[in-house]
């Protein structure tokens, strides 16, 4: 399952991208070019979700949020290069409203993570291609920021074996949210006959069936939640969120025939384990406190034009 993590840069530095491509750039197209999204500043993806309050098992709380993330694109990462590398600039913005009661209790319950991320990409040949990517970020509850920023980086290879399979084998690494300094991670594209595809992709492993050539259904697996730097009366601590979720999918292709995807997606199922832990802030992010979730209900959409 895939890191929890997104590439990300400054607004101030995308700007100041935009105004040096636009003044140099074009004298020096063989070296830098930059090339705005063909939809301008305008989301490429947007998700919500959504989980049901959930009661603890061995004991007195309860637990449930809504999260919503749109992701909005600075540059187009096909046509902005910089020597042989293109580049792709894009914003995250995520806000999390908790539903939580009892012996768990937030200080505040809206969590906000924001990132702006950068990847550099260099393809290797036709069906190869390495991506570099750097995660600046915060995550908290805005209660105080001194420990809720992250830079995080991530390497990824990328290849396609055959018209049926492709796979991206990468290594994220957040020095301050995640479990482990360094993770690996896989993602993969498999058409296993002309009805039906296996795809890891994110935080979701699903199997579709092709019903038409705008329509798929079928299963889903997702992690779902989150990491956050919350404020505690011990002080600052990191709060983790996860979610095992099985879910029906349905896939539709909004796009006209012969133009890049634009995929509405619709997954509806339940919960099968969630935890919430506080942790300290330490390398080791030991826990402080774990607790453990009955199932619950799991609605998720999302648009995704990142095609």
């Amino acid at each position: 399952m895939k890191v929890s993590m997104a590439a990300r840069l400054g607004v101030e530095g995308a700007l100041l991208c935009v105004l040096w491509g636009t003044g140099v750039g074009s004298a020096r197209e063989d070296l830098w070019t930059l090339r705005m999204p063909d939809t301008s500043i305008l989301p490429s993806y947007v998700k919500a979700s959504y989980l049901s309050r959930m009661s603890e098992r061995h004991g007195g709380s309860h637990m449930g949020f809504q999260d919503y993330t749109v992701n909005v694109p600075f540059t187009d990462g096909r046509r902005s290069h910089v020597g042989k590398w293109l580049y792709s600039v894009q914003a995250s913005m995520s806000a999390t409203l908790m539903d939580v009661g009892g012996e768990l209790d937030l200080r505040r319950d809206e969590l906000w993570s924001f990132s702006l991320p950068v990847s550099m990409v260099r393809p290797l040949g036709e069906k190869e291609r390495l991506m570099m990517t750097a995660i600046p970020r915060y995550a908290g509850d805005m209660v105080s920021s001194a420990h809720a920023w992250d830079l995080a980086m991530a390497v990824e290879y990328s290849t396609k074996t055959s018209d049926a399979f492709s796979y991206s084998i990468g290594l994220a690494a957040s020095p301050r949210f995640a479990d482990y300094v360094v993770v690996p991670y896989i993602t993969f594209h498999y058409q296993l006959s002309p009805d039906w595809m296996v795809r890891m992709r994110g935080y979701q492993l699903s199997a579709l069936y092709k019903v038409n050539d705008q329509l798929r259904v079928g299963p889903s697996m997702s992690d779902e939640g989150g990491v956050w730097m919350v404020a505690t009366p011990r002080g600052q601590r990191i709060f983790r969120v996860r979610s095992l979720a099985l879910a029906g999918l349905v896939e539709y292709d909004l796009s006209s025939p012969g133009k890049n995807k634009r995929l509405f997606n619709l997954a509806m199922g339940a919960t099968l384990a969630t935890t919430a832990e506080y942790c300290q802030r330490s390398m080791g992010r030991d826990p402080i406190e774990t607790r453990h979730y009955h199932p619950g209900f799991y609605l998720a959409g999302e648009v995704d034009f990142r095609f």
